[in-house]
């Protein structure tokens, strides 16, 4: 039977935000932590890997999320290079399988609930060769999940500009799956777009 394991790629700089937006208070809580604990709570996800920096590692207690965390302190790094760091850790802790799956959700990706998560692991065992990407009202967003037999592609030079590089190039594995709440689309980068959050997360 095909694994489902986790990846939260959390280590940007937040120069936009001008402050660590791991950090920010998110209907009560530090954002990072309002993202990993849907994951956490879902129960279909065997492993959680956080890729973060030292500062957001060492501000929040992290090992109490029965997560893995990795550390990212490349000040130029990019998405990808968190990604690529958290599948080398899954493959340092697993003997992953080609139909296993890897979901990958931004740190930065607060609002998702449990059971938006338990859709998705729902979808990945439904479709485990699939590449699966969550929409709301059609537009793409995250979490995705890429099954392990596109390790290889996504550590390799064809993916150096970002994920989106692995739809495009497989768009026939494609296969997208809608959720109601608008976290799927939200991109909370500078001020003014935390500023516009305006509902209580994770309700």
């Amino acid at each position: 039977m095909s694994t489902l394991q986790a990846i939260i790629p959390a280590a940007g700089r937040s120069s936009r935000m001008g402050r660590p937006k791991q950090l920010l208070d998110v209907d009560g809580q530090p954002m990072l932590l309002a993202v990993v604990d849907p994951i956490q709570s879902c129960g279909s996800i065997d492993k959680t890997i956080i890729v973060t920096n030292s500062l957001v590692a060492s501000t929040l207690d992290l090992a109490q999320t029965g997560t893995s965390v990795v550390l990212n302190d490349e000040p130029d790094a990019q998405m990808i290079d968190s990604v690529r760091l958290g599948v080398t850790e899954l493959q340092r802790q697993y003997d992953l399988a080609p139909s296993d799956g890897i979901l990958i959700c931004p740190g930065d990706q607060p609002g998702l609930t449990t059971d938006d998560i338990a859709r998705c692991c729902q979808t990945f065992t439904q479709t485990p060769q699939k590449i699966l990407i969550a929409t709301h009202h059609g537009k793409r967003g995250h979490p995705m999940i890429f099954p392990a037999s596109l390790v290889p592609y996504v550590m390799s030079i064809a993916c150096d500009a970002g994920l989106r590089e692995l739809p495009q190039q497989h768009i026939e594995l494609i296969a997208q799956f809608e959720l109601t709440t608008p976290a799927v689309t939200r991109n909370i980068n500078t001020p003014d777009d935390y500023g516009r959050i305006s509902t209580p997360y994770g309700k």
